[in-house]
């Protein structure tokens, strides 16, 4: 069966624009127009379709494929998402009222006291000491122990000031907006291209047209 496939003239047309990747050389797929009996929107390898089997094979793959994939891929990943609420509900009963970050600054507390206490130590080995040679190894070696301290301080503060830990209830609110949007693309004729952009980092086009979805939103990194 002969075909034809011609670029696309428009392309936010396509509802996977800039999300498509070749999964055999690591390109972008491009929207194509793929003429068979009808005209039907696709995508396919843009290496192969600029430099042929010298850079790559054909990708070509029918963009309603994709959305067909996408939605059977969304009610999946719906369950995991749903279990993993669950399972959180779980942990935020069986957490004890001491919050991470009450624990870390107790630990800074800590700290501090330990480096305040080195300090002292330092000042009165250097007090009842007169020899210079001695009194240079003992600088040297509480110099390296104030070091470390320090850097372990600054981890902390590092830690206690980030607003990038999540806490169990934004994971929970994070994981139902993601519902959410699955919902909405599952069960609209025609996807909405910014959700789509908003969920899906990328889509992988195997030479076989096996599908695999990247999703921007990672219950193995929701920390």
């Amino acid at each position: 069966m002969q075909h034809n496939i011609s670029g696309a003239n428009k392309k936010h047309d396509y509802y996977f624009s800039g999300m498509c990747v070749c999964n055999d050389c690591g390109s972008g797929m491009s929207g194509i127009i793929i003429k068979r009996k009808v005209k039907e929107k696709g995508y396919d390898c843009s290496r192969y379709r600029q430099y042929s089997t010298k850079a790559c094979h054909c990708h070509e793959i029918k963009e309603k494929d994709i959305l067909i994939h996408l939605k059977e891929f969304f009610k999946f990943t719906k369950q995991k998402y749903l279990k993993e609420i669950k399972d959180i509900k779980i942990e935020i009963k069986q957490e004890n009222k001491t919050n991470d970050k009450f624990k870390l600054q107790n630990k800074l507390n800590i700290l501090n006291e330990e480096y305040k206490m080195l300090i002292n130590q330092k000042v009165k080995e250097l007090a009842f000491c007169n020899n210079s040679m001695q009194r240079e190894i003992i600088e040297n070696t509480y110099k390296e122990l104030e070091k470390e301290k320090m850097q372990s301080i600054a981890y902390l503060q590092g830690l206690i000031q980030s607003d990038e830990k999540k806490s169990l209830e934004e994971k929970i609110q994070e994981l139902k907006t993601a519902l959410e949007y699955f919902d909405e693309i599952i069960n609209a004729k025609e996807p909405n291209r910014i959700i789509l952009q908003m969920i899906i980092d990328k889509i992988y086009i195997h030479r076989d047209k096996t599908i695999r979805f990247k999703l921007k939103i990672d219950i193995d990194k929701l920390t």
